[in-house]
């Protein structure tokens, strides 16, 4: 799989690739990462991308011929036969991200992320791309953190990349195919400072660990995320 990231900032999310699962995604070859700087498309040799936006209003907005030539640039390079490609842009304004669209897109063989950045980008910039995509109904500075977490939650559903096949689907959001936060997990010491591990879990009855893994699930979404559940289960 091929992403690539169209920036402002490329030394902001640059690091954030070479450590962890992603670092070690890049070096089994597993998924190349681009990060290109949306200044080389620039208007002029001063670096200009953005501008006012017509009918007043405050902030700048970047351009769409900007925005486009990237756009160009980086399909002129994907070899015709991949394909299952898609062109996101960060905006507080599209839809939130969630697992299942991680796992739409690690099906894809070329992801394209522009971060969007400043007021706001012509809206003509929607007519090249498919797709916006936003983290929540807050705002940032620029959409870099976003495409960085999108990169992340979509590289380690790679097939290969993880060293467990099922660490993706026993979790948050992908237990048994339902949008169930996943169960309560303890580790060593079994007992810190009156605070047990429940007894179920050291029974080593695998049956039984699997019933209350399910129940501590709903139980956890009831308390913590109702609105995932439907009706008859709240």
């Amino acid at each position: 799989m091929k992403i690539t990231i169209v920036t402002l900032f490329p030394k902001m999310i640059s690091s954030f690739f070479e450590e962890s699962i992603v670092k070690r995604a890049i070096d089994k070859k597993k998924v190349e990462i681009k990060i290109v700087n949306l200044r080389d498309f620039a208007i002029d040799e001063y670096g200009t991308v953005d501008d006012r936006p017509y009918g007043g209003g405050s902030g700048m907005i970047l351009r769409v011929d900007v925005v486009h030539k990237a756009i160009s640039k980086i399909k002129s390079a994907v070899p015709e036969k991949k394909l299952r490609s898609k062109i996101l842009i960060t905006s507080p304004k599209g839809r939130v991200f969630n697992q299942q669209k991680a796992i739409d897109l690690s099906n894809l063989d070329n992801l394209i992320i522009i971060a969007g950045h400043y007021e706001d980008v012509d809206a003509r910039v929607l007519n090249f791309v498919d797709e916006e995509i936003s983290m929540g109904d807050f705002v940032l500075t620029g959409g870099e953190i976003i495409a960085a977490a999108i990169v992340d939650s979509v590289v380690r559903l790679i097939p290969g990349v993880l060293k467990k096949e099922n660490a993706t689907t026993e979790e948050s959001f992908s237990m048994s195919n339902q949008k169930l936060l996943e169960y309560p997990q303890y580790t060593r010491p079994e007992n810190f400072q009156g605070l047990k591990v429940p007894e179920i879990l050291l029974s080593g009855d695998h049956k039984k660990i699997t019933v209350w893994q399910k129940k501590m699930s709903i139980e956890e979404t009831k308390k913590k995320r109702p609105d995932l559940l439907p009706i008859d289960k709240i």
